[in-house]
């Protein structure tokens, strides 16, 4: 649920809308432009991290884009906010990023975000109540409703979208001219993951690999980091006796990632950031869930996604974190058999 303490009399000429953390996080942010633009009808312009920009590319609903380094100060950033005369600022989520820069934007007359810390009522002149921890829903849809403080009632079922342009397609499809995309479905096999939720373990990525070469398809190994690389490395030399597997492992930046996307059929992955674009690209998405409270499926799975979300059967009391060994079914990610996964990817290439 949300609660407003005091709502907008009147729509904001100017707003400034800022999510300046993470891929996957990002993702799900999309629906909010889509929204403003097409119900809301509000100039704004949008606050993220550079390294995001590749997902914004095409978007038909954005009027502009301020990006940001990591390394950026505070300062520095809301010198270049100032410029804009924003009338209304609106934080979708308290990263430290956004905390920090808070003090530095009380010029802009109305402040909208969650009060999740004491010393954000200092901050925000419209706080709002949310308690996402509880995750009673999906992070898209708890960005959504904060629009309601504009006293509209705003339609939530719009899934993520990324845009590529055919152009752009047929260069990626150039460039890797043994991938033959037409004549096979097309498995993006993504088992690494930043850290942030419990996975399934290497072996069993590798057990359901061993039978997806198997199949007539085109089978795509992606990942970003040095663990990733040489997790895939391994993974690939041991299945070189399936002819249509593809190690593009740290080949490919973010762009090139959402493009190969754009041309594959089927994602295989944890929850992480790619599996978000994934369903941005209208994927059909096998994923891994943890029954944690804060990394679980309700809150952080795709959105609207056609998917297959794997999770423990397990009882788990935990909100934050897992407790490992002192939890009487660690490891219950163990519990998600390599043979039903396997079987509901096989239906897949078979539709």
């Amino acid at each position: 649920m949300t609660f407003f303490l005091r709502k907008i009399k009147s729509k904001p000429k100017k707003l400034l809308i800022t999510r300046t953390d993470r891929i996957g996080d990002f993702v799900l942010t999309l629906p909010v432009f889509e929204a403003v633009s097409q119900q809301l009808n509000i100039e704004y312009s949008i606050l993220c991290q550079e390294a995001v920009l590749p997902i914004l590319e095409n978007n038909p609903f954005l009027n502009s884009v301020i990006s940001i380094k990591s390394t950026d100060s505070s300062e520095k950033v809301s010198e270049i906010i100032r410029r804009y005369n924003f009338d209304a600022l609106l934080v979708l989520v308290n990263d430290s990023f956004s905390i920090n820069l808070l003090p530095h934007l009380k010029h802009i007359p109305v402040r909208i975000g969650p009060l999740s810390k004491v010393k954000t009522l200092l901050y925000y002149s419209h706080p709002v109540i949310q308690k996402r921890s509880r995750s009673i829903q999906n992070e898209a849809e708890y960005n959504l409703e904060l629009f309601k403080i504009f006293d509209h009632n705003i339609n939530v079922q719009i899934k993520p979208k990324v845009y590529v342009e055919t152009a752009e397609k047929e260069g990626f499809k150039n460039q890797f001219n043994d991938i033959q995309f037409e004549l096979r479905k097309t498995i993006i096999f993504h088992s690494g993951m930043a850290g942030s939720a419990l996975n399934w373990k290497d072996n069993k990525y590798e057990k359901l690999l061993r039978k997806l070469t198997d199949l007539d398809v085109n089978i795509i190994l992606t990942g970003y980091s040095k663990q990733e690389h040489h997790r895939n490395k391994v993974l690939f030399e041991q299945q070189q006796n399936h002819r249509y597997i593809y190690n593009l492992t740290g080949n490919l930046n973010l762009r090139e990632l959402i493009i190969l996307y754009s041309l594959a059929d089927i994602f295989v992955g944890p929850s992480t950031g790619p599996t978000h674009i994934a369903n941005a690209c209208n994927l059909k998405i096998f994923s891994f869930y943890p029954p944690i409270q804060v990394q679980s499926k309700t809150r952080w799975q795709p959105y609207l996604a056609n998917s297959n979300i794997f999770t423990p059967n397990a009882v788990c009391n935990q909100k934050y974190k897992c407790i490992k060994e002192k939890c009487p079914e660690f490891y219950c990610m163990d519990q998600i058999s390599v043979s039903e996964v396997f079987e509901s990817i096989l239906t897949e290439t078979q539709n």
